[in-house]
C-alpha cells in the first residue's frame, strides 16, 4: 500500500538521495536533479515534496519553459494506469520530464493518484495543469470539485475564485465560492467535529428552550447561540433539508448574507431544485451580499472622495455585482422561460450590467404580460436611449405614458424621460409640454428640477 512520505521518513539511501538533488538545484543543475529525483519518486511514489521539487526543475530544464505541445502525450501511460495504477505512478514522469505542463499526462497522475488513495498527489497534478494553462477553466472546476470531495473547502473556494479571475459570471464558481468559503469556515470553528453538542449547550433543557424560541426578535448573542444548537445537527447529517434552511434562516438575521446565501442555495439542491422560494431567497441573498460589499466601498470613498484606488475597486466591484446578477438571472429564466416576470428581471438586471441589445428581447417578452406591460415599457426606452435610438425611446415611452391614466409615480417618471429625450433632441417645445403636467401635479418632482425647467421657460 502506497502512503504519503515526507522527507524525514525516507530511508538512509532515500535519503541520500533527497540530498544530492537539492545540491543539484543549488547549483542550478537542473537536469541533474531531474534525473535524481525521478528516480527517488519512482523508488517512493508517495514522496510527494520530491515530486513537487521534480516538476520544478522539469520546468526550468524543459524546452519552452516547459509549455510543449502534447496532443499525443500521455496515451500510454493512461492505458497502464487502468491496468496498474501504482506503476503509473512512476511511469508517466517520464513523460513529464520532457512535458510537464502536459495536460494528459498530469490527468493520467490525478487518476492513478486518486486509486492508490493519495488525494493530496492528485491535488498537484491538476494544479500543474492549471499553472501552465492562462484559463484552465475545465480543470479548476475539476479541481474544486476534487477538493470539495476531500473536504478541503479553502482550496475549493480558492480554485473557484480564480475562475471568477477570468469569468466574473461563471454561475458555478460564483456560488461555489460563497458556499466552500462558508464550510471552510464552519470546519475551522470545528462545525463538523465530533464534539456532544452539551459541551456547546449548558444543559439538555437549555437546547429544548433555543430550539422552541421564536427565530424573530432574537438578539445576536441568541442568534449564535441557535446557529451553535444547529451545528450539531448538521455535523451529523448536512443533507437534513431542515437544518440547513435553519441555518440559511439565522445568517440572513445575522446580516450575514454570504453565509446565508451558500445555505440557502444549498437547501435549493437538497430540495431536488423543486422548492422555488428558496431559490429566489439564494438569489436574494447573494444580491444582498453583493450590495453590502458594494456599501462598504462607498462608504471608504465618502470619506476619502480622491482615493484613486477605492473609485477602482467600487467601478469593478459594481462591474463584478452586475455580471453575477446577469448570471442569476439568466439561470433562473433557463429553468423557467414562461415566466414574464423572470424576464423582465433578467432584462433589468442586462440593462444594469449596460447589456443592452440583449435586455430589449427580455423586456420585449415581458412587455406582452399586462401586470408588467409598463415597467417592461419603460425600461425598453432607456435601453434604446442608452443605444442612441432617441426616436425610437421617445415613441416607447410615449405608448406607455398613452396607456396609463392616473398621475402617479410611474407616469412622471415616463412623463420627465419623455422631456429629457425631447430636449435631448433639440425640441424644447415638447419637452416643456412633459414638464408641464408634471408640475401641475408636483411641483417638487425631481428635487424642484422640473420646476425650475418649467419657470425659466417663462421668465
Amino acid at each position: 500500500m502506497i502512503t504519503l512520505t515526507t522527507a524525514n521518513q525516507l530511508a538512509p539511501d532515500q535519503s541520500a538521495l533527497w540530498v544530492k538533488a537539492q545540491q543539484a538545484v543549488q547549483a542550478k543543475n537542473y537536469k541533474y536533479a531531474v534525473s535524481i529525483l525521478k528516480t527517488l519518486v519512482k523508488r517512493v511514489p508517495g514522496f510527494l515534496e520530491g515530486r513537487k521539487l521534480l516538476r520544478a526543475c522539469a520546468v526550468k530544464s524543459a524546452p519552452e519553459g516547459g509549455h510543449k505541445s502534447s496532443i499525443f502525450g500521455g496515451l500510454r501511460s493512461m492505458t497502464t494506469s487502468r491496468k496498474d495504477p501504482e506503476a503509473t505512478l512512476g511511469a508517466v514522469e517520464d513523460e513529464l520530464e520532457n512535458d510537464p505542463y502536459s495536460i494528459s499526462a498530469n490527468e493520467t497522475l490525478f487518476a492513478a493518484a486518486n486509486e492508490v488513495g493519495l488525494p493530496d498527489l492528485a491535488s498537484f497534478a491538476l494544479e500543474t495543469i492549471c499553472q501552465g494553462q492562462p484559463k484552465p477553466k475545465k480543470h479548476l472546476h475539476l479541481l474544486a470539485n476534487h477538493y470539495i470531495k476531500i473536504e478541503k473547502f479553502a482550496e475549493a473556494a480558492d480554485a473557484y475564485r480564480r475562475i471568477l479571475e477570468f469569468d466574473r459570471a461563471d454561475p458555478i464558481a460564483v456560488r461555489g465560492e460563497k458556499d466552500c468559503a462558508a464550510r471552510a469556515s464552519m470546519k475551522q470553528g470545528n462545525w463538523e467535529g465530533s464534539g456532544d453538542f452539551r459541551t456547546k449547550m449548558k444543559d439538555q433543557n437549555a437546547t429544548n428552550e433555543l430550539e422552541s424560541q421564536d427565530k424573530m426578535g432574537m438578539t445576536r448573542a441568541e442568534l449564535e447561540a441557535k446557529l451553535a444548537a444547529l451545528s450539531n445537527e448538521y455535523a451529523a447529517n448536512n443533507s437534513d433539508l431542515r437544518v440547513v434552511k435553519e441555518i440559511a434562516s439565522v445568517y440572513e438575521q445575522m446580516e450575514d448574507y454570504g453565509n446565508a446565501y451558500s445555505f440557502y442555495a444549498y437547501a435549493f439542491e437538497l430540495s431536488g431544485q423543486s422548492d422555488v422560494a428558496l431559490n429566489d431567497h439564494a438569489v436574494e441573498m447573494h444580491q444582498r451580499a453583493m450590495t453590502a460589499e458594494i456599501a462598504q466601498l462607498e462608504q471608504v470613498l465618502a470619506a476619502d472622495p480622491d482615493n484613486e484606488e477605492a473609485k477602482a475597486q467600487l467601478a469593478e466591484r459594481k462591474k463584478v455585482v452586475a455580471e453575477a446578477v446577469v448570471a442569476d438571472a439568466k439561470a433562473r429564466v433557463d429553468a423557467n422561460p414562461a415566466d414574464a416576470q423572470l424576464q423582465f428581471k433578467y432584462g433589468q438586471a442586462l440593462f444594469d450590467a449596460e447589456r443592452f441589445s440583449e435586455a430589449i428581447p427580455a423586456l420585449q417578452r415581458a412587455r406582452n404580460n399586462p401586470n408588467l406591460r409598463i415597467k417592461a415599457m419603460l425600461m425598453l426606452g432607456k435601453c434604446y436611449h442608452s443605444k442612441n435610438m432617441v426616436d425610437m425611446a421617445i415613441r416607447q415611452l410615449e405608448e406607455a405614458n398613452g396607456e396609463l391614466i392616473a398621475m402617479d409615480e410611474t407616469k412622471k417618471e415616463i412623463l420627465y424621460n419623455i422631456g429629457l429625450l425631447y430636449e435631448e433632441a433639440g425640441n424644447k417645445e415638447k419637452a416643456l409640454e412633459n414638464f408641464k403636467v408634471i408640475y401641475e401635479v408636483d411641483y417638487g418632482y425631481h428635487d424642484g428640477e422640473v420646476a425650475q425647467k418649467v419657470e425659466s421657460a417663462y421668465s
